[in-house]
């Protein structure tokens, strides 16, 4: 297992140009997909939601926004990372949803709303906040699809409040912090991978 997961990060390198012809199969995309759903977050706020983008016209007016980046319209999927705005009602649906999972009553959690609401309440900056979380799905998401011999395009460089606009994003009190392109790469890359060694990387604090 070691030695797998060592060769797909080896293996794996941000794809600018997709083969076209070639679509990824749904199984392999729900997986990769799952390991985003399945990622941890602080204080379990998953403040998070992953907009499929399967719409050519719309992903067309993205990659307008994106700065003509073919990989947002010529991977065979797009992913839309975005964060929540409306912390409030982030912290009703984990209180519902712990309940049910407990299988004990919204009125007993009491305690625990009244913690989240302090974390939220004790962040200057709650958009950050969340915004900063997303990256640990996008991280498990690159990781899930190197073990499964995916390729993947992470973006940042684009409009976010285009984006938005495009997707009609702010109704749902949502923002995009990311794009990432699914599918395999057109052509394997000309130079090595270029890595700080760990010495460089790994500071040891005795």
């Amino acid at each position: 297992m070691q030695d797998s997961i060592r060769n797909a990060l080896d293996w794996r390198y941000a794809v600018k140009e997709f083969d076209t012809k070639k679509p990824l199969e749904q199984g392999l995309f729900d997986q990769i997909l799952e390991a985003g759903r399945l990622a941890p977050s602080s204080n379990g706020f998953e403040p998070w939601k992953f907009i499929v983008v399967e719409n050519p016209e719309i992903r067309a007016k993205i990659r307008e926004v994106g700065y003509g980046q073919p990989k947002i319209t010529d991977a065979p999927k797009l992913v839309v990372l975005t964060y929540r705005t409306d912390p409030n009602t982030v912290i009703d649906e984990i209180i519902a949803r712990t309940a049910k999972a407990q299988e004990q009553t919204e009125a007993g959690l009491t305690g625990f709303r009244d913690y989240l609401s302090g974390v939220v309440a004790g962040e200057a900056d709650v958009e950050r906040y969340f915004e900063k979380q997303v990256y640990i799905p996008l991280g498990l998401m690159l990781e899930t699809a190197a073990l499964l011999g995916v390729d993947a395009g992470p973006m940042s460089g684009f409009s976010p409040a285009k984006v938005d606009e495009i997707l009609g994003l702010r109704e749902q009190n949502l923002k995009s912090t990311a794009l990432l392109a699914l599918g395999y790469r057109a052509v394997d890359p000309d130079r090595p991978k270029v890595r700080q060694s760990r010495d460089e990387a790994i500071i040891t604090v005795n």
